[in-house]
């Protein structure tokens, strides 16, 4: 026997702030120029990356990244050897790292100067894992 339901969606259902911030940065660098990647999905969900794909918008890895190519960062982060082999290459960068992420990374460097031992759990290959190492 059936019964009634009632479903209700949560007022935080959606994206969280830092991967609705990088995928707005996205669609806002289109209107702004041509050329654009992003280093790799700029999100989990096949939808929106072939929405951009659709668009012009092609996910791809560093090594497939060409001199003064628009390389978008996803809300992950990268670690400062991306930033640096980005630079060699004269890509111009828009950094959708959430700001969230952004200061882990920075905890994790100013502790690591200093002679703290930094223990991270997650998945080792995982691009936000990476980036805070």
């Amino acid at each position: 026997m059936l019964t009634k339901c009632k479903i209700s969606v949560a007022k935080s259902a959606g994206f969280c702030f830092g991967v609705d911030r990088a995928i707005k940065m996205v669609y806002n660098e289109l209107d702004n120029r041509n050329n654009i990647v992003t280093l790799g999905p700029i999100i989990h969900n096949q939808n929106v990356v072939d929405d951009l794909k659709a668009r012009g918008v092609y996910p791809v890895e560093l090594d497939e990244v060409r001199n003064g190519q628009t390389v978008v960062i996803r809300s992950h982060g990268v670690g400062s050897d991306v930033y640096d082999k980005l630079k060699e290459l004269d890509a111009e960068v828009v950094d959708a790292t959430c700001p969230f992420v952004a200061k882990i990374h920075n905890i994790a460097r100013e502790k690591s100067a200093a002679g703290h031992v930094i223990l991270i759990a997650g998945d080792a290959s995982h691009p936000e894992v990476k980036g805070i190492m």
